[in-house]
């Protein structure tokens, strides 16, 4: 069964807004991600001192930029179409806020360790948008942030993207099998069909602002169509799928057991 939702809209860290898609009374967690949250804030907003333990972040940003220093003397900028790796392990504390005056918006993400890995070193990865591959295939434009041709280094087998289809196209994400995740689309509308060891799997319709969670199912792959008329603009969508690792994780604030 393929889920539908939308994110709940709330703040956190010091007056920033954030959509929530995970951790809410809807969707709890998607193993192994943990949370997912589409921010967008401007100053003096932001999200200040603050500790993790227990899973590594891809923070992925949109537009403007994002400023970052930590307990360990780190610091840098993540720009627009870069993104910045944490693997929090043993334990860090850190800082991010808007870099720019106007509103910075981008995608984080938590996943989790396994409990045998909760107790690394803590690192930081940070990497620029012109290093991510970025490729034209079949009417789309696919960028890796995970997967094949990415510098960036995560502990757990996932895969994650950002896709733009243009009116009319079809395209498929593929290399699914075995893992969970979701899809979340960021601009414009389309139709979703899924592959699934279950018979009689309907399109899926969603737009932006919507998610569509496959968990517990096996996925084959997901045959994006975008939608096409005078009015559609192309369909912009982000998604990441990952191995579960089948612990289920106990959240202490922003500490993960």
């Amino acid at each position: 069964m393929i889920q539908k939702l939308e994110p709940t809209a709330t703040t956190d860290g010091m007056g920033a807004s954030v959509k929530r898609l995970m951790p809410t009374r809807a969707l709890s967690t998607v193993d192994p991600f943990l949370l997912m949250d589409h921010f967008a804030v401007k100053p003096p907003a932001g999200f200040p001192p603050h500790p993790h333990r227990g899973f590594e972040i891809i923070t992925y940003m949109l537009t403007g930029a994002f400023r970052h220093e930590d307990d360990a003397g780190n610091r840098g900028i993540i720009p627009a179409g870069g993104l910045q790796r944490i693997t929090a392990g043993a334990g860090i504390v850190h800082a991010e806020m808007p870099a720019t005056e106007d509103v910075n918006e981008g995608i984080q993400l938590w996943i989790n360790l396994p409990r045998s890995d909760k107790g690394v070193v803590p690192s930081y990865q940070d990497v620029a948008g012109d290093q991510l591959p970025t490729k034209r295939i079949d009417g789309a434009i696919v960028k890796t942030i995970v997967g094949d041709g990415s510098p960036v280094d995560i502990r757990r087998p996932m895969r994650y993207e950002d896709v733009t289809v243009f009116p009319g196209i079809q395209f498929q994400l593929s290399g699914i099998e075995g893992f969970q995740g979701l899809v979340y689309v960021l601009e414009g509308r389309g139709r979703f069909v899924f592959d699934t060891d279950s018979s009689g799997q309907a399109p899926v319709e969603a737009g932006a602002g919507e998610a569509l969670v496959f968990s517990q199912e096996t996925i084959r792959s997901i045959r994006i169509v975008a939608h096409e008329d005078s009015a559609s603009s192309a369909l912009r969508l982000i998604w990441f799928a990952g191995e579960p690792i089948g612990e289920r994780p106990i959240f202490r604030g922003s500490f993960v057991d």
